[in-house]
């Protein structure tokens, strides 16, 4: 039972799952990284190999998060329609308190470690809640797409006392709530604050 505010939140239920890592493509993964290798050694058009490394990346972020932002430009893709992101949003939130860590048909399984830690949360996810408002799920649903994996997901966020505070905002974009919970604790407040900057979550509202 929890007895404060603070531990509504903090203590989501959470799926039993099974510790274990998606390592399915572990050998090909590794074949194509050595392959790559071997070719930015042999690289001289652009510079160094760690030069072109870098370039590389850079471009493939650049690529996907112009992708996540169109999202609010364009809007959303429904039933081969497009909808206003804001609109599309809102209706996310408007069932966002039914289905937040529900094991529905279209959930996953989302594991959280604290950066620095080996301590974890399991939840029940929705892909397009977090991949529409924040860059990072987005970029790692995107990763989890490209490579056909399956099982469970892993992310690092600076505080995990603080993330399933976040979740619930995600979910249900009750920034009122989430303000009232980061005033009772400091230390929860900077968790919050440190989350929503690592996720690069997008705030329709100002603090």
């Amino acid at each position: 039972m929890c007895n404060t505010p603070i531990d509504a939140y903090v203590h989501l239920p959470s799926p039993p799952l099974s510790p274990f890592r998606n390592c399915d493509n572990l050998l090909d993964i590794c074949s194509e990284l050595e392959n790559q290798t071997k070719e930015l050694k042999y690289e001289n058009v652009i510079g160094s190999p760690i030069e072109y490394t870098i370039t590389l990346e850079k471009s493939q972020d650049e690529i996907l998060r112009n992708k996540f932002l169109n999202n609010m430009d364009e809007g959303v893709k429904v039933n081969d329609e497009m909808v206003p992101y804001p609109y599309f949003i809102q209706k996310l939130h408007s069932i966002g308190n039914s289905v937040i860590n529900k094991k529905t048909k279209d959930a996953v399984p989302l594991r959280v470690y604290e950066t620095g830690k080996d301590i974890y949360q399991e939840f029940w996810v929705h892909p397009m809640f977090l991949s529409l408002q924040s860059y990072q799920f987005f970029k790692l649903f995107e990763e989890v797409k490209k490579n056909n994996e399956q099982g469970v997901i892993e992310i690092e966020v600076p505080s995990l006392r603080a993330f399933p505070i976040v979740l619930y905002w995600i979910y249900t974009g009750d920034l009122t709530k989430l303000l009232e919970l980061a005033k009772l604790d400091e230390s929860l407040c900077k968790g919050i604050m440190e989350n929503i900057e690592c996720l690069e979550i997008q705030m329709n509202e100002t603090f």
